[in-house]
């Protein structure tokens, strides 16, 4: 079925080339340039990172704080460009793969998660973003697949900036998962139980990561550095 298209079809493809059956999303430095020749990339926020950038980051291996040790990789996680055949278009997304054992159950369940994102460069994995969410991983990742550009005007700039970098980069990621479920919360109140509540750990633990990696290292993680994010 076809797509809703926020812009008109020739709009997405100056996005891509063609590869002879159909058009995919370019990459790279092109696909920053065929960006801004359809949307106004006014800030840092708009702009998606590079390889260049990525590998300029903090590597995982260096980030010498006990409380790292507690997250658990997870899986990969890479996205899927644009595509559009017989002007009917198919959005990109960022797909997990590669679960490690059984943790693909935290992934999918656990309530109220921190997260550490690498990105992996020849033998290296850098750091480019620590985040927490309150609801399960797989949501947020959900999250982050709304970022697409059919829906610039509309989705959050954190959304946007983390699936078009990814878009961009066409790299591998990793998923390192601090799981904070334990300590969901349920009320209850004149006999009724809530729905459960993620535990304000996740919160603390994300604070207290980002405050050492800047100790450490000086800067932010680099999809952490950010104005007026409207998602973690």
């Amino acid at each position: 079925m076809a797509q809703k298209n926020s812009l008109e079809i020739a709009k997405y493809k100056l996005l891509c080339d063609h590869d002879g059956v159909k058009f995919v999303s370019k990459s790279g430095a092109a696909y920053i340039s065929a960006l801004a020749q359809v949307f106004a990339l006014n800030n840092q926020n708009d702009t998606p990172f590079t390889v260049s950038q990525i590998e300029a980051q903090p590597k995982l291996k260096d980030f010498n704080f006990e409380g790292v040790k507690e997250f658990k990789y997870v899986c990969d996680l890479e996205a899927t460009p644009l595509e559009i055949q017989n002007n009917i278009r198919k959005n990109e997304k960022i797909i997990a793969s590669n679960f490690q054992g059984d943790l693909k159950e935290v992934f999918d369940k656990s309530l109220g998660v921190a997260y550490i994102l690498t990105c992996v460069v020849g033998n290296d994995e850098h750091i480019i973003k620590i985040g927490c969410s309150r609801t399960t991983f797989k949501a947020r990742l959900a999250s982050y697949n709304c970022g697409t550009v059919n829906n610039w005007r509309t989705a959050s700039t954190t959304n946007i900036k983390i699936l078009q970098s990814f878009v961009t980069t066409r790299s591998k990621f990793k998923l390192y998962l601090y799981d904070c479920s334990e300590e969901v919360v349920q009320v209850t109140w004149h006999g009724v139980k809530s729905v459960p509540f993620a535990s304000p750990k996740m919160y603390a633990v994300e604070d207290i990561l980002v405050k050492k990696f800047q100790e450490i290292f000086k800067t932010k993680p680099l999809a952490n550095v950010q104005v007026n994010a409207t998602e973690a």
